[in-house]
């Protein structure tokens, strides 16, 4: 879904007036972001959620709105996403909830069940989507993630592919041009160079959020109108600033690299995802390449 900016949502359809500017810049009250974007999200008046830094791209806005489109999974709605002095402010449905970081210690195990259960509902409902024939985000545009970084918009590193060789290459490509911006050479680039095209293939492209972790996923507490007992209901996942269309390994591949074992989440996210051990290998090879 494209639309050009300043996008506004109809007046009809807000929780209340947007903020201005200065309403934004004077937000006290801020939340713990994942990702650095040399910004700020603030939360406004409890209805608002807004995004916005040096770093942060339209793609999560155009996400949103696919989402909304597309499916009926919980996620905050787009209200407004604009440029001022070539900074970009997305501003979001504000959910009230916890992350489940916060809530994951004190969470019994049936709790933990079922919030994997309904996390497995929402990736496979964003699975099931019928396949685009492209690797990239929504709007048919580059792949939105660093790994696909090109300070020269080279095409062969940021996309969009249509096919997933294209897509490895792009990452060893990527690998290559890193290193000799930094003077150095890397013999595990070369290692990728020959063989991440054709390690992963067969992956046909499928819609993906591209950050599961527990940090961005918000939950709240609900009383079971069956049971009277207390439940956790998944509120909306969130972070969507890379989401679009990766092979279909890359979901789970992509945050191997990232889980701590230091608890059970590896375990649930194995109920969330079907476990790709072997991609998730490989992507931790390009991991400690990519991310010196």
């Amino acid at each position: 879904m494209y639309f050009s900016l300043p996008y506004y949502r109809d007046a009809g359809q807000l929780p209340g007036p947007l903020p201005d500017q200065n309403e934004i810049e004077r937000a006290t009250r801020t939340l713990p972001k994942r990702s650095d974007y040399g910004g700020r999200l603030v939360v406004i008046r409890d209805k608002y959620v807004v995004k916005y830094g040096p770093l942060v791209t339209e793609n999560e806005g155009y996400t949103l709105c696919f989402l909304e489109k597309r499916l009926n999974i919980p996620a905050p709605r787009l209200y407004a996403m604009y440029r001022d002095h070539d900074i970009v402010y997305i501003v979001m449905e504000y959910i009230p909830s916890i992350s489940l970081g916060i809530a994951w210690p004190s969470l019994t195990e049936a709790n933990k069940h079922s919030i994997a259960r309904q996390l497995r509902y929402i990736f496979d409902q964003m699975r099931a989507l019928s396949s685009p024939g492209f690797y990239g985000s929504v709007n048919r545009g580059p792949v939105p993630h660093r790994y696909f970084f090109s300070r020269e918009k080279d095409p062969a590193i940021t996309g969009p592919f249509q096919t997933e060789e294209e897509f490895g290459k792009a990452i060893a490509l990527r690998s290559k041009t890193m290193w000799s911006e930094s003077n150095g050479h890397s013999f595990l680039s070369d290692y990728l160079g020959r063989h991440l095209p054709l390690a992963l293939r067969n992956h046909p492209p499928v819609l993906t959020h591209g950050d599961l972790s527990r940090e961005n996923v918000l939950v709240r507490k609900v009383i079971n109108s069956v049971t009277n007992e207390e439940e956790y209901k998944v509120a909306a996942l969130v972070d969507w600033e890379a989401a679009g269309w990766y092979p279909s390994h890359w979901e789970y591949s992509h945050i191997f690299p990232l889980l701590q074992w230091i608890d059970d989440w590896p375990a649930y996210v194995e109920k969330i995802l079907d476990p790709l051990p072997l991609e998730g290998a490989m992507m931790r090879v390009v991991f400690s390449d990519l991310e010196f």
